[in-house]
């Protein structure tokens, strides 16, 4: 097996001070799993590029080393192809990863991968750009926003960054007036968010953020109705201790595309945890089994459970 292993340098868990050490650690893991790997280290903006190149030198697999942001770029470029993505969790949260079944630890998934099967999962797509976890406008674009602001001007961490951003932003709580359209009705709301998943996420406490299917076929739309901080938080809490969907404020559909109108010209969006200006409206869709991934084999899935 011949991989191409596209990693950025920047990641939550790299640092461009480890980036050498890391890259050797990935050749390691690959050759202690009998894998051929050529490790590719990239700055955030050629990710999608480089993967691109890769995927047309004939290798089994690109790899994605890094998290959400990185797979998302690197999806990018395999999309609707034949080239497997897999997934090397090496950021902060690396939801997808997770989902796919992937271990955390490096030599594990690189044995994952060498053992792994391919597949054909669910993409998403807003205005021509993929995702593969989840979409939002509204707070979350905002604190990421005042996130990155907070770290250049201070040069904090990105957690203690993203605290600080969030009470900032909170203060203000900012709400988005939309009108989104689709095969399930029409909503005019104003809201402090809209999410749309790629496939659904579970609503249960131990297992919000997660997802099961990764290839059902559908968009998961959220959107709540509220209007001051404090009833956002007490809707928050339910959130996280109950169900999101005994939440009256809260509207979930499921659907296969969207059309989201907003009386601005351009709004920034995120997908898959990093934050781009589009312009409106932003219309979504659902790219039904337009990715082939790399998945761990069912007993390599089972000991990452039981573990």
């Amino acid at each position: 097996m011949k991989v191409a292993v596209i990693m950025n340098a920047g990641a939550g868990s790299i640092g461009a001070d480890h980036a050498d050490e890391r890259a050797g650690a990935i050749q390691a893991a690959f050759a202690e799993a009998g894998v051929e790997a050529a490790v590719h280290r990239c700055a955030g903006a050629h990710l999608t590029a480089s993967a691109r190149a890769a995927a047309a030198t004939g290798v089994d697999a690109v790899v994605a080393a890094g998290g959400d942001g990185t797979v998302s770029a690197v999806a990018s470029a395999l999309v609707g192809g034949d080239v497997p993505l897999a997934v090397l969790p090496l950021g902060t949260l690396n939801h997808f990863a997770r989902d796919l079944g992937m271990p955390g630890e490096l030599v594990e998934a690189a044995r994952a991968i060498a053992t792994g099967t391919a597949e054909r999962v669910d993409a998403g797509d807003v205005n021509g750009r993929t995702f593969v976890n989840n979409s939002s406008i509204g707070l979350y674009p905002l604190i990421v926003g005042a996130r990155d602001a907070e770290r250049r001007a201070t040069g904090r961490g990105k957690w203690r960054a993203m605290l600080t951003a969030a009470w900032r932003v909170l203060r203000r709580f900012p709400l988005v007036a939309v009108h989104v359209q689709s095969e399930a009705g029409a909503v005019l709301t104003r809201t402090p968010f809209v999410f749309v998943g790629n496939n659904a996420y579970q609503v249960g406490p131990l297992s919000l953020g997660q997802r099961t299917c990764l290839d059902g076929g559908s968009l998961s739309l959220y959107t709540m109705r509220c209007t001051g901080r404090l009833q956002m938080f007490w809707l928050s809490l339910r959130a996280i201790f109950g169900r999101l969907d005994h939440i009256e404020q809260l509207e979930i559909q499921r659907v296969s595309e969207l059309r989201v109108e907003l009386r601005r010209r351009r709004v920034r969006v995120a997908l898959d945890g990093e934050v781009a200006t589009l312009d409106t409206p932003l219309c979504y869709a659902i790219r039904p089994r337009a990715l082939p991934v790399v998945r761990p084999s069912a007993a390599q899935a089972s000991r990452e459970v039981a573990a």
